[in-house]
């Protein structure tokens, strides 16, 4: 089977996994970056750990690059809005015109998502176009009782 035929299944199969959406946000001097995300997953219980792949080219790659604290934000079903903006071209303070941000030390995080899970970056692995980064977890806030943002087929699943 050639490459692209693999690739074009790929893909297909992956837009039939339903995922939470989240935004993982940092700041380095100063400067704030989010970028709205599909691949995190836990890690480990002892010691609670995450892992969030983060393509070479994104903003935010450099800035955990450096072994930067990130969060990650659980989004709810009512932060479409928020998924949709850090996903867009614009980068930068565009994505933080949301009234939910708040600094908090090294980290920025947003009061109004699901849950919000504060890593220390640990470990980074390198593949292709992406890197993997490991990030101990050093605090949760759990914030709300609403539902979690879903994504499937390409869109949002809006309960």
């Amino acid at each position: 089977m050639d490459n692209s035929k693999v690739q074009e299944d790929f893909l297909i199969a992956m837009r039939g996994i339903t995922s939470t959406v989240y935004v993982i946000s940092a700041k380095l001097d100063g400067e704030r970056h989010a970028m709205t995300a599909t691949s995190v997953a836990s890690l480990s219980l002892t010691p609670p750990a995450m892992f969030v792949c983060i393509n070479k080219e994104a903003s935010l790659h450099g800035i955990i690059k450096k072994k930067q604290d990130f969060c990650i934000n659980v989004l709810s079903n009512k932060q479409q809005e928020l998924s949709e903006v850090c996903s867009n071209s614009d980068e930068g303070e565009s994505r933080f015109r949301d009234d939910g941000w708040r600094d908090e030390g090294t980290l920025i995080y947003n009061i109004n998502s699901l849950s919000n899970i504060f890593c220390s970056c640990t470990a980074i692995i390198d593949y292709s176009t992406h890197s993997v980064f490991l990030g101990e977890v050093v605090n949760v806030k759990n914030n709300s009782q609403e539902k979690a943002l879903l994504y499937a087929s390409g869109g949002y699943i809006i309960d």
